[in-house]
């Protein structure tokens, strides 16, 4: 059997809590704020003289992988909810059975109403998507290929959506343009590239200028792939192949690049691509389609 591709290593790469920009977070949470409290704070909490201290759960109603509870202290922070403190009693990424208290919050019981609900959103949906990359990343795992996630996100919190994705098991792709090289059809066709000659030489002097990147390109057509493969590139992404192409492109591949199949890959269809084996299938799925999970907040 041939060697893994030299580049597989750092397709395996996975946000952890501690690479996300949390000033980023800080400016995005301010939006948080004016959305709920706008300039005049919590009306109904104010109405109804809400005041003494109280403790609160967060506590599940389904099954579910945990994520974002490393959050709940930043929107404090942003919150200006002083009086208040949480005990994470789950660690983020864990598979969780519902009627589980995940969480407490104690101090000012006003101060717990003015942030549930932004607490509750976040969780609620990263936790919809660890839970929904979990299960792509299971399926997948069956046949030895692995999970990665793309760039549809929702526009501001991507950081948090690929944390999420990783928490579930999958690996992350790119965080944006800035960090990996994919040259796409569009990129192809505003460079007026258009038959293989053509292909190959423009791959020749983009590894040229990037030595320490990795190069991956998008191809639509099986006659493009030993035309990359030569041209040098780390990586070759299979654009709505079906599974028996991804399969003929991995047997002609013998390992020596890095395959990725992706392009309209659901649920229904994962199993027919694991089982092609490409070394990654990415989908987009698992964040734009997941559902937000059912988290409550009791009193205790």
């Amino acid at each position: 059997m041939n060697s893994p591709p030299p580049a597989l290593s750092k397709f395996k790469k996975r946000v952890s809590w501690e690479d996300i920009d949390k000033s980023h977070l800080l400016a995005h949470l301010e939006l948080c704020v004016q959305e709920d409290l706008s300039n005049t704070g919590d009306l109904t909490s104010d109405r109804c003289q809400i005041s003494g201290n109280g403790v609160a759960e967060l506590v599940t109603r389904e099954e579910m992988i945990i994520c974002g509870l490393s959050l709940i202290p930043i929107i404090f922070q942003v919150f200006e909810v002083n009086s208040l403190e949480v005990e994470n009693l789950v660690d983020e990424g864990v598979l969780t059975p519902n009627g589980t208290t995940i969480a407490k919050l104690s101090g000012k019981q006003s101060d717990i109403l003015k942030i549930e609900r932004t607490v509750l959103n976040f969780i609620q949906r990263l936790s919809g998507i660890a839970t929904s990359s979990n299960l792509y990343a299971a399926i997948l795992s069956e046949d030895d290929v692995h999970l990665l996630d793309t760039r549809k996100t929702t526009p501001g919190i991507r950081s948090l959506e690929k944390f999420a994705s990783a928490c579930g098991g999958s690996y992350n792709h790119r965080m944006g343009l800035f960090d990996r090289i994919l040259i796409k059809d569009n990129h192809l066709a505003a460079s007026n590239i258009v038959t293989g000659n053509q292909l190959h030489n423009f791959l020749i002097q983009i590894k040229k200028k990037s030595t320490n990147d990795i190069v991956q390109v998008e191809i639509d057509s099986i006659e493009y792939l030993e035309i990359s493969i030569n041209a040098g590139v780390d990586a070759i992404l299979l654009d709505n192949f079906s599974p028996d192409d991804v399969k003929r492109a991995v047997l002609l591949n013998k390992n020596r690049v890095v395959i990725e199949a992706s392009g309209g890959i659901s649920l229904q269809s994962l199993k027919k691509y694991a089982r092609a084996q490409p070394h990654f299938v990415s989908t987009g799925a698992p964040i734009h389609r997941s559902r937000w999970m059912d988290i409550g907040l009791d009193w205790k």
